[in-house]
């Protein structure tokens, strides 16, 4: 029993380490966002909401401690609605867990498989491998964004100069820029026809983007609106950063490839090596699973392989 629970921890500490392998420098982004607290004494009224906001979130206690790995149902459906998935938040979570119960049902039940088996199975292939299809394709579609945001920047600026509000330069956006930022600021149009002021629609879209660029465009029209200035000079600075930025992302991304490469190789081969020598010599690898020693060394394989793929991965990640 006591093995069998090393080696359900040591599964769930790869599910976590995986999924979380891919998000930003928490350490950084806290000292960020501490030094820039530090300096909200001169902010304007919604940009110190903004920030008491975020410190409220930040408070960490024993019940966050707690209630840390459950599910964000929250963030979750801003995934789902970022991925254009006409589902809820808790629909998907009880699909995941039927499709782990009934993965682990197929292994113990029809194959006769230890259950440990169809523990890890349904954990990889109802957990695991849904949230990371879904993470790829909001992955996909921020990229797209990213691409075309600079643009629909360029076309709120030309806007401005030309006289128009900033309301109706972001109309213009919805009409001259293809998805997915179309219909980001097509969102947005909506809610402030409902009667939300922009400034709260704003925060309430980047929100659900989660993007540190929209951020930047969120804050300089805010700021602008509260404080006075030329909000055609900032937003065209800001396009010519953006630009930059989404520049040296791709630049990194093809400087780090041989490493990522390298990752997904040395991560994939012992699975490959372990189903060839389970089809040529079947009895070859049964100690692993009927011996406890076997067991302990699965425990301590799977947890080097997990330290090792995790710390590859963060060496190609940067923090731009």
């Amino acid at each position: 029993m006591l093995i069998n629970i090393l080696i359900v921890a040591a599964v769930l500490a790869l599910v976590l380490l995986l999924g979380k392998s891919g998000g930003p420098d928490r350490k950084i982004l806290r000292k960020r966002i501490e030094r820039i607290r530090n300096r909200k004494s001169g902010l304007p009224k919604a940009a110190q909401e903004m920030s008491l906001r975020r410190k409220k979130h930040e408070v960490k206690g024993l019940l966050y401690w707690l209630t840390k790995p459950l599910p964000d149902f929250k963030k979750l459906a801003d995934r789902l609605e970022r991925a254009g998935k006409p589902i809820s938040a808790k629909q998907y979570a009880l699909r995941r867990v039927l499709v782990l119960l009934l993965i682990m049902f197929i292994v113990t039940g029809i194959f006769k498989k230890s259950i440990l088996l169809g523990f890890f199975l349904g954990i990889i292939f109802g957990v695991w491998l849904p949230l990371k299809l879904l993470q790829r394709t909001i992955n996909k579609q921020n990229k797209a964004f990213l691409q075309l945001f600079p643009d629909a920047i360029d076309l709120i600026v030309r806007g401005l100069r030309s006289g128009l509000p900033v309301s109706e330069s972001l109309v213009m956006v919805t009409q001259e820029i293809p998805e997915p930022v179309s219909g980001v600021f097509g969102n947005l149009i909506n809610t402030m026809k409902l009667g939300v002021p922009m400034e709260k629609a704003l925060q309430e879209t980047a929100r659900k983007l989660d993007m540190t660029e929209f951020n930047f465009f969120t804050t300089c029209i805010i700021l602008q609106r509260e404080t006075g200035g030329n909000l055609s000079e900032i937003l065209n600075n800001l396009s010519e950063v953006l630009r930059g930025r989404f520049l040296m992302r791709m630049k990194i991304k093809a400087m780090s490839s041989e490493a990522r490469a390298s990752a997904y190789i040395i991560g994939a081969l012992p699975f490959f090596v372990m189903l060839a020598v389970s089809v040529l010599s079947p009895d070859y690898l049964s100690p692993l699973y009927t011996d406890y020693r076997g067991n302990i060394w699965a425990a301590v394989a799977a947890g080097m392989m997990t330290s090792g793929m995790w710390i590859m991965n963060r060496m190609t990640k940067f923090e731009i």
